[in-house]
Parts: C-alpha cells; sequence; structure tokens
C-alpha cells in the first residue's frame, strides 16, 4: 500500500513537471532577412558595481543574424556583451533553440536566474526571412528589456 502510493505521488509529480506551462516576462518574435541586425537592450535594475568605462549606464546589448539558410540549417551569430558566438540551428528539437545567460546567478539560485531562450520557429522561402521566437525569464525582476526593431512580425 505505501509503495503504491509512492509510485503514484512520483508519477504526478512527473507529470506535471513535464506538463506545465512556463511563463516568461518578456517575448517577442523576430522575421529578418539575411544579415539584418536584431537587437535587445538588457538594462539591469540591480547595480553591484560602480559604472565603468566600457559600460556607464549598466546597458548589456545583445545582437544577432543569421547568414547562412542551406538544408533547413540556419547558422546565426550572436555578440553579447562583447562576446561573438555562432549556432546552427534546425527546425527539430533540440537543435531548434538556443539558451543565453544574461545575468549571472544571484544568491536564489533558481528562481533568480536570468536568461534568454532564442527559438528558430520558420523559415519563409518567399520573403527569405528567419522568423525567430525570443523568450527572456525574469523571476526577480532583475532587468528592463528592449527590443529593436520593435516591428510586428506578418505586418
Amino acid at each position: 500500500m505505501n509503495r503504491t502510493i509512492v509510485i503514484f505521488s512520483f508519477l504526478l509529480l512527473l507529470t506535471s513537471t513535464l506538463f506545465a506551462k512556463q511563463s516568461f516576462e518578456y517575448q517577442h518574435q523576430f522575421s529578418l532577412k539575411k544579415d539584418e541586425i536584431a537587437t535587445i537592450i538588457i538594462n539591469r535594475k540591480e547595480v553591484v558595481k560602480k559604472p565603468q568605462n566600457d559600460n556607464p549606464t549598466n546597458e548589456y546589448i545583445l545582437h544577432f543574424r543569421w547568414t547562412l539558410y542551406a538544408n533547413n540549417t540556419l547558422i546565426v551569430l550572436v555578440n553579447y556583451r562583447g562576446y561573438p558566438t555562432q549556432y546552427t540551428m534546425q527546425k527539430k528539437s533540440p537543435l531548434d533553440s538556443v539558451i543565453i545567460p544574461l545575468l549571472p546567478d544571484s544568491i536564489d539560485r533558481i528562481n533568480g536566474r536570468v536568461y534568454l531562450k532564442m527559438v528558430f520557429n520558420d523559415f519563409s522561402q518567399g520573403n527569405k526571412e528567419a522568423i525567430f521566437d525570443i523568450f527572456i525569464e525574469d523571476t526577480n525582476q532583475r532587468i528592463l528589456v528592449e527590443f529593436k526593431p520593435n516591428k510586428v512580425v506578418g505586418k
């Protein structure tokens, strides 16, 4: 009897975590042509250091663009805080998304995480545009975010 309750509780916990809908504080969709640059400005609410010469306003800037789409594979270049990276994305899980930590973890490592999840949503062959969904998790509201260009996809 006791073993049945433990197994049932474990299965209930497992299914609730698998099917839980994750909510993000910031969401945006970009539709970009080749080499068109998207910019995300991240402004820290918390100031833990004195302003530096390279970042007097505590703003962090993330630029990204795509350069090649061939064989259902998209090459994406991301530059966050001066560190360039390159990702190869496809429209199948887990290759359709990239997670980028935006701030170091706070004291509460679970709820204090601040990260960006970039998802390769679709590629329009007619317009030659890649569509990206951007999700930013910031449970403790440590940042303010601005998206540029702020155009609506499909208009």
